[in-house]
């Protein structure tokens, strides 16, 4: 993937090798990497749902052994889809490639950058809170240890892991082992999602310079020097320039259906957890909240909520910027002087404008539009199932005191 935008992409190159995903790769290695990763990840599924065989859970565990168990499944999920959808991933990566080299100026180069950067930051963002999220989980389970050191007690402080795991074995003896397969497996995971997700942004945020090079070039369609020209000449250069614009306008809108079509079961299945995911963790945050019995529990649960919630903004804000520079078309190709064009090139400007007037959304099986309304539908619809999970455990509780005030009062 040689071409004048590859720095840009790099780091999601980058991530997608690491975990053995980068579609280009042939090499043995890979083979081993995907084994691998499938294993970690399977492993730590396992091993929480191990904590239902040997333990009576209460509400809390539970909603904390799901909450996790939720995110492991979008991370699973999240890598196998980037091994099924490899041929669909390759062959994005081609279009992206040849659309940088179909930019006609610097202002288009301009434009293509400038979404590349921005698709590049969103890689940097994940990445580096993937990376806190996991070193600050090690530390915050290594507090005992370091307190015990600094300010030893009488007895030993007790020990916390970040997540509910069962192993079968002596969990203080062999707790660095645990906590060690818990830190790779969190770590390759927000890996695996840092890849695929900002993969998708970036593709998505590629259409968005396209769409907005088409605006551009609709925008300088009728220049005043080329409306002096003599007629042939004129009309012959309207009428290329009108291909080109046209031809662009296509590959947009193509790559917008590509994003939908190719990935739309996958985007439907991570909303499902997303929202799943969500929901629990903002209950378990309740539940903390209220007892106060564990300060690294809330901060643990409190950062979890964050990163959920930046990365639903991030992908609805993306799809609400395919939304906003596809309909910009519209406007664009309105105030130019199509006025002063002629007949035949008016009434396919016509044609132009119909067509921009349809918003390109990433849609989820037509049952969800990324946006910035999407996301405020999200964020409600997790908050209603957060509620009605709180009104149920507070009418379970009140029941459960009316049965013990019936029991105290048949002793009397």
């Amino acid at each position: 993937m040689d071409f004048l935008g590859e720095r840009y992409y790099k780091l999601n190159r980058i991530l997608l090798v690491c975990v053995g995903l980068w579609p280009y790769d042939t090499s043995p290695l890979k083979k081993i990497q995907i084994i691998f990763f499938e294993a970690l990840f399977l492993s730590i599924l396992l091993c929480q749902l191990n904590v239902f065989l040997v333990e009576n859970c209460d509400i809390a565990k539970i909603m904390k052994i799901l909450m996790f168990f939720l995110i492991n499944c979008i991370v699973i999920i999240e890598y196998n889809s980037g091994l099924l959808l490899t041929n669909t991933i390759k062959y994005i990566f081609t279009r992206v490639h040849y659309d940088w080299t179909i930019l006609k100026n610097q202002a288009e180069l301009d434009i293509i950058q400038k979404y590349a950067c921005n698709a590049r930051f969103h890689t940097i963002a994940f990445m580096l809170l993937g990376t806190f999220m996991c070193a600050g989980l090690f530390i915050l389970s290594s507090i005992p240890f370091i307190l015990n050191a600094i300010i030893p007690l009488n007895e030993s402080r007790p020990l916390w892991l970040p997540i509910i795991v069962e192993y079968f074995v002596d969990q203080e003896r062999y707790f660095f082992a645990i906590l060690t397969h818990i830190f790779m497996t969190t770590f390759a995971g927000c890996i695996t999602l840092a890849g695929i997700a900002t993969m998708h942004i970036a593709y998505a945020l590629h259409n968005c310079a396209i769409f907005e090079i088409v605006s551009y070039r609709m925008e300088h369609i009728f220049e005043e020097n080329i409306l002096q020209m003599s007629k042939d000449i004129r009309e012959h250069i309207l009428h290329e320039r009108l291909i080109h614009v046209v031809y662009l306008h296509r590959r947009a809108i193509d790559l917008t259906n590509i994003l939908t079509n190719g990935f739309a079961t996958l985007y439907v299945i991570l909303l499902l957890f997303g929202i799943a995911s969500t929901s629990f963790s903002v209950f378990h945050f309740f539940n903390v909240l209220t007892s106060l019995n564990n300060v690294l529990e809330v901060i643990e649960t409190s950062t979890l909520i964050l990163i959920h919630l930046y990365y639903l903004y991030v992908g609805n804000y993306v799809g609400q910027s395919i939304i906003d520079t596809s309909t910009n078309i519209f406007r664009t190709t309105y105030n130019t002087k199509w006025y002063a064009a002629p007949l035949w090139l008016q009434k396919v400007i016509l044609f132009i404008m119909q067509r921009s007037s349809i918003r390109s959304t990433l849609t989820a099986a037509s049952l969800f539009d990324a946006s910035l309304e999407g996301f405020a539908t999200l964020m409600s619809m997790s908050m209603s199932y957060v509620m009605f999970m709180l009104s149920t455990r507070s009418q379970q509780e009140n029941m459960q005191k009316n049965y013990n005030y019936d029991l105290v009062e048949f002793d009397l």
